[in-house]
Order: C-alpha cells, then sequence, then structure tokens
C-alpha cells in the first residue's frame, strides 16, 4: 500500500495537477484512523485526476456529507471528499474507511471504489500512467478520443487488481471506467 510521502513523490504535480492536503488538526476530531488523517495530511488528494474527478470542492476539509449538503441522517456516515464528472459525491465512510461514491442518479446508492484512502491514491496513479502509455502508442488524444489499446487496458486492469483485488467487483467504479474505454 502506498504511503502519504511516495504518493507525493509519485504524483506529478505540473503534468497532472495540484494536489489539496488537508488540516491535520481539522482531522483529529474526525473519527478517523491515524493512516487516513496522515494520507489526507501529507499525502492530500489530487485537485482534479483523470477519470473525471474533482476534488477542490472539499476545500481541504473533512466533514460529513449531511453537514454539506441537505442529504438525510443516514448519511451522516459518509464523509465528502469530493466529486465524480456525473457529479456524485466521493466520500469515505467513517466506519469502515472505504472510498465510495453516491449515485445521485439512483437514490444516493453506495458504489464501491477503494477499500482504503491510500489505495485510492494508488489507483488514481496507475491510471494517468495508463492514459500515459496510451498517448505514448496512439498520439496525444488517445484519452481524450478514448483510442486506448487493449494491452494497455488489460494492464490497467491487472494493477487495479493488484493494488486493491476488491475494488474490481461487479458494477463498483473501476471496472465501470474500464467498460467506458469500450464505447
Amino acid at each position: 500500500m502506498i504511503l502519504p510521502q511516495e504518493f507525493n513523490q509519485k504524483w506529478n504535480v505540473e503534468r497532472d495537477g495540484p494536489l489539496i492536503k488537508f488540516e491535520y488538526d481539522a482531522l483529529v476530531n474526525t473519527g478517523f484512523s491515524d493512516e487516513v488523517k496522515q494520507f489526507l495530511s501529507i499525502g492530500g488528494l489530487p485537485e482534479t485526476p483523470a477519470p473525471y474527478l474533482d476534488f477542490t470542492s472539499s476545500q481541504g476539509a473533512l466533514n460529513s456529507i449531511t453537514s454539506i449538503f441537505s442529504m438525510p441522517e443516514e448519511f451522516q456516515n459518509y464523509w465528502f471528499l469530493g466529486s465524480t464528472g456525473s457529479g456524485d459525491p466521493i466520500c469515505i465512510i467513517k466506519e469502515t474507511e472505504n472510498v465510495v461514491f453516491l449515485n445521485n442518479g439512483n437514490d444516493y446508492k453506495e458504489v464501491f471504489i477503494n477499500s482504503s484512502i491510500n489505495q485510492f491514491a494508488e489507483c488514481l496513479l496507475v491510471y494517468s500512467r495508463m492514459i500515459d502509455k496510451a498517448i505514448q502508442i496512439n498520439d496525444e488524444d488517445a484519452f481524450i478520443d478514448n483510442d486506448i489499446p487493449e494491452s494497455v487496458i488489460n494492464w490497467l486492469k491487472e494493477q487495479l487488481n493488484k493494488i486493491d483485488p476488491k475494488c474490481m467487483g461487479n458494477g463498483y467504479f473501476w471496472p465501470i471506467e474500464v467498460e467506458n474505454f469500450y464505447e
């Protein structure tokens, strides 16, 4: 599992954009493990990483989604990190520390992304490397044109599975993203 310092070293800020770091002091009373607090404060999350995710709306603060949006109390254990390209909230669940998104087109049904914030960040790194590989093979518009070679897609699936075998489950975020390459 990637450590926050290692994520900082591997994330290419000039090419892939800056990282948003959370204030450690603001995370102290959240009830999350030290591992989550350290990752968010030392490693951070990219502002707008592929695949079309956005963490700028969190403004580097971790809050229960019910304190940000008018959502029922049953969502109080979901802590807001950012959003998908479709505007679905990306959250970390307080009890399990799993990263999920809440599908706003399906009554905010929970969709699994990764088992931990560390694995999520590492998957973002691998996804960025996948884009680089596709560009090397099929030119600079490969990702935008959805022209990803099958060998690169297979490499991505293998890497995601190595990082977090659970993340490749049917109907989860990463397999949905991989399926989008075939459209």
